[in-house]
């Protein structure tokens, strides 16, 4: 059976460097593979220091609560590696 996706976002997000993004878009692309659902797909890429996230939801609330999760995640990611380039 084919999903229905009524609602769709792109977010681009300039996370400072090509190898941060290269990595995000790696554990970010894991999550995208592990739960998939009926309600929402999200696509992860990235060109240069740019991370694009697109996703499709099959309504507004699929859509706010992947966008939540993922973008949380992100930011969660970011400042992990902020901490561990202090050490490095």
């Amino acid at each position: 059976m084919k999903r229905k996706f009524r609602v769709v976002a792109k977010i681009i997000v300039d996370v400072g460097s090509p190898k941060k993004a290269e990595k995000m878009a790696k554990i970010l692309n894991v999550e995208c593979k592990v739960a998939p659902t009926q309600k929402f797909n999200v696509n992860v890429s990235r060109k240069g220091k740019n991370l694009t996230l697109v996703f499709k939801a099959s309504n507004l609330t699929a859509l706010r609560a992947s966008i939540n999760s993922f973008c949380g995640w992100a930011n969660m990611l970011n400042n992990v590696f902020n901490v561990l380039s202090q050490y490095s």
